[in-house]
């Protein structure tokens, strides 16, 4: 997802990461686009965008903001499960997210092919966020429990499309939350059948955990960020020059309860 006036980014993903599967025919990207109340200046320039790269999506009925971000997301959703497309799986990114998609495509085909009634939802999870009270994310109208129910953080998540259908479908019936990635955790919660494959790959927490030439999505990278990065994928062949680590990682302890499932306690972790 992308705000309508940063054109500056996407024209970095498209010179980057995105160049990485410029001769893969099975996979499409789109930015997305809210087309609520737009200055003239940007109507024009998103016209002559869209004419010279054809890969927006302009919701019309969206105002695009961070109070909308939920909104956008469910009429994202929506779009594409009434759009012509037959897909598998859908990756949703930030526009500060650079991926390495050709390793991320191969996995999916992998799991694809053994996993024929898939219900994928893949990212990095979080099952111990206390609901915010203040701020731009603050949560007036959670009342589930006094944490977020396990969700994948909205750097970089993958759904199949078996769940972009569900939420789709049901998105009439659904609450808007104030952040979109909670809000698709708790659009799932109750859907029987989910693989959630919390993975360390995924570095899409609010600020990056470093550089691992493991890592698939990496998360917080402006447009020279994404250039350097490029650079040395082409050059040697992995994500960074040089490994490092800000943070610790965790891996997600599925059989505790969420408020005890992340723990920073391994160094060896990505």
């Amino acid at each position: 997802m992308i705000g309508p006036t940063n054109i500056k980014q996407r024209e970095a993903i498209r010179d980057t990461w995105l160049k990485l599967i410029e001769n893969v025919d099975n996979i499409k990207h789109y930015f997305v686009i809210g087309g609520l109340n737009l200055s003239k200046e940007t109507f024009v320039s998103i016209k002559q965008e869209q004419h010279f790269n054809n890969d927006l999506i302009v919701l019309p009925n969206i105002v695009d903001a961070y109070h909308n971000l939920s909104k956008k997301i469910l009429e994202i959703f929506v779009w594409l499960d009434n759009s012509n497309f037959t897909y598998n799986f859908v990756l949703k990114c930030d526009d500060d997210s650079f991926i390495q998609i050709k390793d991320l495509f191969t996995e999916l085909k992998h799991y694809h092919i053994q996993n024929k009634l898939h219900k994928l939802y893949w990212g990095f999870f979080n099952g111990r966020a206390q609901v915010k009270k203040r701020g731009k994310w603050k949560e007036s109208n959670w009342i589930l429990c006094d944490y977020y129910l396990p969700y994948a953080l909205g750097g970089g998540y993958v759904l199949s499309e078996p769940l972009v259908n569900f939420i789709a479908t049901n998105a009439h019936q659904l609450r808007l939350f104030q952040s979109e990635d909670v809000s698709v955790g708790v659009w799932l919660a109750s859907v029987s059948g989910i693989e959630r494959r919390h993975d360390p790959r995924f570095d899409t927490e609010y600020i990056s955990r470093g550089c691992s030439n493991s890592y698939l999505v990496t998360h917080k990278h402006n447009a020279e960020d994404m250039v350097q990065l490029f650079k040395t994928i082409q050059s040697k062949g992995m994500l960074c020059l040089e490994e490092y680590k800000k943070r610790y990682s965790y891996i997600y302890n599925w059989e505790a309860p969420p408020s005890q499932c992340c723990i920073r306690n391994n160094a060896s972790i990505p």
